[in-house]
């Protein structure tokens, strides 16, 4: 899988000429609903490259008091979209700049420097400054250019719309049992970089509340079964 930051995306057009299926997303923890639009871009045909965009910290945090906590590290989305095959990654600093884009704008940007064959994208897709530009408006935008728009629709478990919102919750309250029936690799913790614990202020990963569970940690680039030990300031595990 090669990626590319957004300057070399634009700058260096690596992919110019390349026929491309594309989509765009935070993907952050990865789950049921997203996996719906990726096989999508997955399944793009002979020839065709599959293209991912998303960013490299979640936008969420440039505006500060949205933001609760990552599902998945940056390393982990990476290992996640690597072992579904995905043949490239674009990666976005949502920066003061590029938060003035337009999302017209944002899709003209890659439309010249791809030979772009298929977008998917959700039913509830928004981009561009200040949500400007909504799945109507890109359906509208490649409306008769041989693109193929895929608007994927929502997805529920047990009745309920599937969302990143609703993962950090259950994570936030330690109801990590139901996890693998709403993500496609489930939740673990990233200790790169650490040995037998850390402290929560470590990690910008929204972590599970006080209390002890079994469950995977992700050490660069592997899973493990682990016991962890979650206290309020400190989290420290045994691998089993």
């Amino acid at each position: 899988m090669n990626i590319y930051s957004w300057k070399e995306f634009t700058d260096k057009k690596p992919l110019e000429g390349v026929p491309c299926a594309i989509t765009v997303g935070v993907f952050d923890g990865i789950h049921k609903g997203h996996m719906e639009i990726l096989r999508q871009v997955l399944s793009k045909g002979s020839g065709v490259h599959s293209v991912v965009f998303t960013f490299r910290t979640n936008p969420a945090l440039y505006f500060k008091g949205s933001f609760k906590g990552d599902i998945y590290t940056l390393d982990q989305k990476l290992s996640v979209l690597d072992a579904l095959g995905t043949d490239e990654v674009v990666l976005i600093d949502f920066s003061a700049d590029f938060v003035k884009l337009k999302g017209r704008q944002f899709f003209s940007i890659i439309r010249e420097r791809l030979m772009l064959k298929k977008i998917a994208i959700g039913y509830d897709f928004k981009c561009g400054c200040g949500n400007d530009t909504t799945t109507a408006d890109i359906v509208s935008m490649f409306e008769g250019t041989g693109v193929d728009v895929q608007v994927l629709p929502e997805y529920r478990y047990s009745g309920v719309p599937v969302k990143s919102t609703m993962i950090r919750t259950f994570i936030q309250v330690g109801e990590l049992e139901i996890l693998p029936q709403l993500m496609e690799f489930g939740y673990s913790i990233d200790i790169s970089g650490h040995r037998n614990s850390m402290l929560r202020s470590d990690t910008t990963q929204v972590l599970p509340p006080a209390g002890s569970y079994s469950m995977q940690l992700y050490d660069r680039g592997e899973y493990r079964n682990a016991s962890i030990t979650a206290g309020k300031t400190a989290v420290g595990w045994e691998f089993i």
